[in-house]
């Protein structure tokens, strides 16, 4: 049982050569994990997930020679330079990681996406909502912190532990509480 659990967690971890594996609970570290997973492994894969693939600026070139004096010829784009060929790779690259990070059932969510960043933002939909049902959660999660009180016959270790969850939360809602306040409050909460 021991070893099935830190198989998990190694796999929901990642490496150095793999991307980390979403748990839908653990969605906040995935996604953290994923981010700093796809910066290091290439230099332009992590900014295919914010803006989108690289879509390079194709003008026209007008056709010199024989052909323009004769008043024929179309104009043409130019092509990709090298350096656009190398961002245009990049897209693929984090579809394909992002893709393996993900369990059978959330890939039949994304199976129908484009883009890296379409997958990212439908996967952050998923499990962490619109706006509003993150600022629902992040005043739950404060109403929690502020509220917090020992249950009558509850150990302190229970108690320390409910009081990190409603922390995680917090954290997780994009608020952060200093020591002191989070001391304090834990204390009068007892």
């Amino acid at each position: 049982m021991a070893q099935a659990l830190s198989l998990n967690v190694s796999n929901s971890v990642g490496g150095s050569n793999r991307a980390p594996i979403l748990v839908a609970t653990e969605y906040h570290h995935w996604s953290q994990r994923m981010e700093k997973y796809l910066r290091i492994l290439r230099r332009y894969v992590w900014r295919s997930v914010e803006e989108g693939p690289h879509v390079p600026i194709l003008t026209p070139v007008q056709t010199v020679g024989a052909i323009a004096r004769l008043g024929g010829g179309q104009p043409t784009l130019n092509r990709p330079n090298k350096d656009d060929l190398d961002k245009m790779e990049n897209d693929p690259i984090a579809f394909y990681e992002i893709s393996c990070g993900v369990a059978p059932n959330n890939f039949d969510i994304i199976i129908n996406c484009k883009s890296t960043k379409e997958i990212w933002d439908v996967l952050k939909n998923l499990y962490e909502g619109t706006e509003q049902a993150q600022d629902k959660k992040f005043t739950t999660a404060l109403n929690e912190f502020n509220k917090f009180n020992a249950h009558a016959g509850e150990r302190l270790e229970d108690s320390f532990k409910r009081f990190n969850l409603i922390i995680t939360k917090l954290t997780n809602a994009g608020t952060v509480r200093s020591n002191h306040e989070t001391n304090l409050q834990f204390l009068n909460g007892l």
